[in-house]
């Protein structure tokens, strides 16, 4: 079954050039950015070249937010 990936460009501080790196990082949908570690946060902060961004912008708690909004699931 293949799973459709979410707009990531509606995370504040997500556009598109940053979608299509975080795509490039297997990052396509809420749910997996929700879900990163702090060792992927690291890993994927060093891949698409934004250090920090990840937790200044809370990506993470905005992910969590829009994958409830959209799928009515808690993460």
């Amino acid at each position: 079954m293949r799973v459709e990936p979410d707009d990531l460009k509606l995370i504040t501080g997500i556009g598109p050039a940053l979608e299509k790196k975080l795509n490039a990082c297997g990052i396509s949908r809420y749910q997996e950015l929700a879900t990163l570690s702090d060792v992927d946060i690291d890993r994927v902060e060093a891949a698409i070249k934004s250090f920090g961004r990840i937790r200044r912008d809370d990506w993470i708690g905005q992910a969590k937010a829009r994958h409830f909004e959209k799928y009515q699931e808690q993460l």
